[in-house]
Formats: structure tokens, C-alpha cells, sequence
């Protein structure tokens, strides 16, 4: 028998075949290209400068070629050298330096294979006037357990530095329209500290990207309107255990409040070694855990943002969250106690408690564009949700109160046909703060009355307190408000033909907005 001393562990090519199923999203397998020539750049900063002089900068251009399904990144680091060749195209190796972006010598090499079977690197080395180009065929590579790659070589200029890597036959991985946009919003969030430093420039099918940190609120405490203005930013720095090499886990950076109230830019983006971890951008990725950001909807959700560099941390291959162990709480609670601490500004009750009420401005010009998509959306949709109400209900007409003229507000009107009868609805958005009701309806809120039609008059008090509350100036929380606005009042004045006291429903309802669901 043949005695075994050793045994070869070495991935074998079927691994390959794997990568395509890992749990990537598109832009962090983008991100992954980005890194490496990040890594390139920063381990080769002086010699290019050299080569280039100092006014040279890292650039990144990322194309989607919808027409022949394909996508290149190309940049114009260092290039990869004849010394890293080898390890970089095989499958989990090691980088010498892993100290940086270029980690797990899986990034190229997972992020190619998960977007495509079929892709390419050519790249020029600095100081190397050669050009190499090496192609993957994946299942050809798995079915015939390929071994070795033909590397094809020629001749490059001097001083040439450069890789294109190349996706082939990308379908359904491709990023279009809205997943586009999504695309280059997460990669200018995720590299943000770059682009700051104006360490890069990153370009997607020709457009360069960049990164607009939120304004931050600058007003007096909410207990306090009347004293000096605070900027609602508070500097964090502090320690919390020990990591698995010995080091000190840390946290460094800032939190603050925002000056507009924004789902999408709020909660908190995680960095390791300069690049965004976690809650890169959109409301779907952001960092929020309930004990900082509040609960889902509040003010504190969506005002309160930050970035906090994290240091001592390891985090998934695919880069896309850290590996918390039992730290997530104590980081959390120490990060809390920056907050509350005796030399702190109370951002967190600031958060929760401060109101703005918008200027008048402001209010006309959110009111037209929130009428005008109104009147679009709703009338073909309206007649049958409001037809189905009139059947329903039987008693005495009651009399309609007179209202109040008002000044600041958006008037607009439109035609509607329900029961074979045609309605002109008026729409009005108020912003006048003699107005007490949140909702009103009546004939006095028709300026001028069309003969040729019955006319219907309701109004919505942007400035009431339950929509400086929970909608602010954000249209798109006002516009389903309106709708069903709307839809209250055609019905009130429908239904009258029936004879019921429908206005005691409306009545009711704006008590309660005024009084107690407006604290809730």
C-alpha cells in the first residue's frame, strides 16, 4: 500500500462553475473591479506620479454595452506585473499585501464569473512594456478541466499602465433604466472618501460620478427657537474591545442631522480602509438599527445620518457587511453614549422633537407640482372608487358651513365624469395659517363656477399639524394625502343626492388630525 504523507488542497477549476451563484448585488460586484485598481493605484502611487507627474489621477470608466452585451472597466493603475500574474488569476490566493482593498484574491475572479462565463483581463504592467491578454470560457474550462490558460502577449508603448477587464454575453445581470441609476448611485456613495480626496474619478458610460454629502441642520434647540443657531453635527472617536489580532476595535467619524428630512439619504454608512461596507445608499441599504435611527417613519429616521469609519473588523468576501461577532451591541451602546455624553449637543432629542415649517416658497411651488400630478393620476381612476360609495348610504342633506377665503395656497381644476355627470373638481392647496381644518369641502372654494358643469371645491391645509408632522414639503407623501382628499370630497357632495349626513364623517376626522392623532 502506498503510504500518504500529503494531500493537494488546492482549489480545483470546477470552483469556478460556484462563483456565478454567489449572493452579489450588481454594484458591489462592479465594486469589486474598483477595488482592485484603487489597490493598484494606492501601492503604486509614487511611481506613476513619477511617470505621469503630480497631476495624475486614478480614473475608472465602467461601460454598459447594451447592443453587444458587454461590459468593461478599464483603468489606468499600475497594471498587473509579471510577478503577481499567476497568483492573481487563480482562485482564492493570497495578495502579498492584503492591507489595503485588493483582500481576499477572490475579488476579479468571483465578480467576473458572477456576471459572466465568458470574459478577458488584458493589462500593461508599469515599467513593463509588454501587454498580456488572458480569456476565460468557464464552462469550457470546467467541462474539459482546464488547467492552464494561454496567455497571448505583444509589444505596448512605454510607459503604458492599464487593465480592461471585459464581460461577455451579459442578459440578465445587465444594469438598465432604474437599476442603472441604482448602479451609479451605490458605487459614488460606496467610494465617496475617494472622490472626496480627489483621489479618483469614476466615470459610467461616460458620465462622472460624484457624491453630495446632505446639508446639515444649522437651527436653535427645539426647546430653545429663540437662541443661537447649533450645527447638529457631533464628532464621535472611541474604542471598544479587542480583535482577533491583538488590536483595538475602533470608531471614528461623525453623526448629524439632516436639514431636509430624506428616506433615502438617511441612517448611517459604515466604512473599513477608506470604502463604504455598509449602507451605501438608497433606503434599502442603509445602516438604521432601531436604537440610534428610531423607529421606522419617525423623524429621527428620517433625518438622522452619519459615516463612522470602522476599524479592527472583518467583513464578508463580497465585501457587503462586517462581521460583527458579539460586538454589534457594545458598538451601538458606546456609540449611543458619545451621544448622550455631558459635552455633546442633544442631537438624538433634536432629531426626534425639531419641526420646520416650510417657507411659503417653498409651499407654492410643492403644491403645484403636487396638484398638477393629482389632477393627471386620478382623473380616469376616481369615477368608479367613488361611484361604488353613493349606493351605500341614505339620510337628510346637511347644510354646508360657509368657509374662509385664503391668499397663500395653489388653486387647479379639472373635469370628471361619474354616473354619466360632469363634475369640475377644484382642488386647493392651502398654506394659510388662519386655516384650523385639515380638510375642507364646500362651495366656497370654487373660484369661478363652470356652467356647463356641477362644481366640487375641496381643500387640503398643508401647514395643519398633522402634515407639518408627517409630510412636510415631501410631495410624495403629500400626493396620496390629496388623493384621498379628493376622493372624500367628491364622495360628500355625491352622496348628498341620497340624503346622508356624510359631513359628520369629515368633521370627525379633522377633530381627531387637530387633537390627539396628530401627537401620535
Amino acid at each position: 500500500m502506498k503510504e500518504l504523507n500529503n494531500i493537494n488542497i488546492r482549489p480545483g477549476v470546477t470552483i469556478l462553475s460556484v462563483l456565478k451563484h454567489l449572493n452579489y448585488k450588481p454594484y458591489y460586484a462592479l465594486a469589486e473591479f474598483v477595488d482592485n485598481a484603487i489597490d493598484s493605484y494606492l501601492k503604486n502611487e509614487n511611481e506613476l506620479k513619477k511617470i505621469e507627474g503630480d497631476d495624475y489621477k486614478l480614473r475608472i470608466d465602467i461601460e454598459f454595452d447594451t447592443n453587444n452585451q458587454k461590459i468593461t472597466i478599464k483603468d489606468n493603475a499600475a497594471g498587473i506585473h509579471s510577478n503577481d500574474y499567476q497568483r492573481a488569476f487563480r482562485t482564492a490566493e493570497l495578495p502579498p499585501d492584503n492591507t489595503r482593498l485588493s483582500e481576499f484574491g477572490m475579488g476579479m475572479k468571483s465578480a467576473a464569473c458572477w456576471f459572466s462565463n465568458k470574459w478577458q483581463a488584458k493589462t500593461t504592467a508599469l515599467n513593463e512594456n509588454v501587454e498580456r491578454k488572458v480569456s476565460f470560457d468557464i464552462s469550457k474550462i470546467v467541462e474539459d478541466k482546464i488547467q492552464e490558460l494561454q496567455i497571448e502577449t505583444k509589444d505596448a508603448k512605454p510607459n503604458s499602465h492599464y487593465t480592461l477587464i471585459t464581460l461577455f454575453g451579459i442578459e440578465e445581470k445587465m444594469p438598465i433604466r432604474r437599476g442603472l441609476g441604482k448602479v451609479k448611485r451605490h458605487l459614488a456613495s460606496i467610494y465617496r472618501d475617494f472622490l472626496r480626496k480627489d483621489i479618483l474619478d469614476l466615470y459610467i458610460n461616460g458620465e462622472k460620478l460624484s457624491y453630495k454629502t446632505p446639508k446639515i441642520l444649522n437651527t436653535a434647540y427645539f426647546e430653545t427657537p429663540n437662541e443661537e443657531n447649533v450645527t447638529w453635527k457631533q464628532e464621535v472617536d472611541f474604542d471598544f474591545g479587542d480583535d482577533h489580532n491583538g488590536g483595538r476595535l475602533r470608531a471614528k467619524g461623525f453623526v448629524a442631522i439632516m436639514e431636509t428630512m430624506s428616506v433615502r439619504d438617511s441612517g448611517f454608512a459604515l466604512f473599513r480602509r477608506g470604502r463604504v461596507i455598509e449602507g451605501s445608499a438608497d433606503n434599502d441599504e442603509g445602516f438604521r438599527p432601531p436604537a440610534l435611527s428610531g423607529s421606522l417613519g419617525s423623524h429621527r429616521y428620517k433625518r438622522l445620518f452619519g459615516e463612522l469609519h470602522l476599524e479592527g473588523f472583518n467583513v464578508s468576501h463580497t465585501k457587503d457587511g462586517f462581521q460583527w461577532d458579539d460586538n454589534m451591541e457594545a458598538f451601538l451602546e458606546l456609540l449611543k453614549g458619545e451621544l448622550d455624553g455631558e459635552n455633546s449637543i442633544p442631537i438624538l432629542k433634536q432629531a426626534d422633537k425639531y419641526r420646520v415649517r416650510e417657507s411659503a416658497k417653498n409651499y407654492q411651488k410643492v403644491s403645484q407640482k403636487v396638484v398638477d400630478n393629482t389632477t393627471d393620476k386620478i382623473q380616469n381612476g376616481i369615477a368608479k372608487d367613488v361611484q361604488a360609495v353613493v349606493a351605500k348610504l341614505t339620510t337628510n342633506i346637511v347644510e354646508e358651513p360657509q368657509l374662509e377665503e385664503v391668499e397663500k395656497s395653489y388653486h387647479k381644476k379639472f373635469p370628471l365624469n361619474i354616473s354619466n355627470i360632469d363634475y369640475m373638481v377644484h382642488i386647493e392647496l392651502s398654506y394659510d395659517e388662519t386655516i384650523d381644518e385639515l380638510i375642507q369641502v364646500g362651495d366656497h372654494l370654487i373660484p369661478e363656477k363652470d356652467k356647463n358643469y356641477k362644481n366640487i371645491g375641496v381643500r387640503l391645509s398643508l401647514i395643519h399639524p398633522f402634515m407639518v408632522e408627517f409630510a412636510g414639503d415631501d410631495h410624495k407623501v403629500i400626493e396620496p394625502i390629496l388623493r384621498l382628499v379628493v376622493a372624500l370630497g367628491l364622495s360628500e357632495i355625491i352622496v348628498k343626492k341620497s340624503g346622508a349626513p356624510v359631513t359628520e364623517l369629515r368633521n370627525n376626522i379633522n377633530d381627531l388630525l387637530l387633537g390627539s392623532l396628530s401627537k401620535i
